[in-house]
């Protein structure tokens, strides 16, 4: 498992639920299913992509994926290269994602070379299950991508 920052007394099998919603939810990406990445996310979730855009609640999200997903992302796939996650409380926490996408397409559809991206998500713990409640990317340039490793 990659570093965290454990609460005191938080339980292990919580940071392990987490990482299964980011694995998830990084599946779901790489194999174009739509329908797995709403139900990892708390029905009021937000969504930042990379360029700014702001898509509200789990539906909206689905939506603008898919949007997505038939240019610029048609091809591409994410590798995660690291996952810390942070306890604010019991039943909340930050989670800071680095990875590298390879395969997206620019407007005119060539293949872009592989970046690196950080996201920062907020997970809430509801009825049992962590979801994704606030998901927020940002493309990592090269300079700071090698100073962060």
């Amino acid at each position: 498992m990659c570093p965290s920052s454990q609460a005191a007394g938080q339980p292990a099998d919580d940071e392990a639920a987490i990482r299964k919603v980011i694995d998830a939810m990084t599946t779901a990406f790489n194999t174009r299913d739509e329908e797995a990445t709403p139900s990892l996310m708390t029905e009021d979730a937000d969504f930042v992509n990379v360029m700014g855009s702001w898509s509200r609640g789990a539906a909206e999200i689905a939506r603008a994926r898919h949007g997505r997903f038939t240019t610029a992302l048609k091809n591409a796939s994410i590798r995660i290269i690291d996952v810390r996650t942070r306890f604010i409380r019991p039943d909340v926490a930050l989670v800071h994602v680095n990875h590298e996408m390879t395969g997206m397409l620019d407007t005119a559809g060539n293949e872009l070379p592989p970046h690196r991206e950080l996201s920062l998500r907020a997970v809430v713990k509801e009825s049992g299950k962590w979801l994704v409640t606030a998901f927020q990317n940002t493309t990592v340039s090269a300079s700071t991508a090698r100073s962060s490793s």
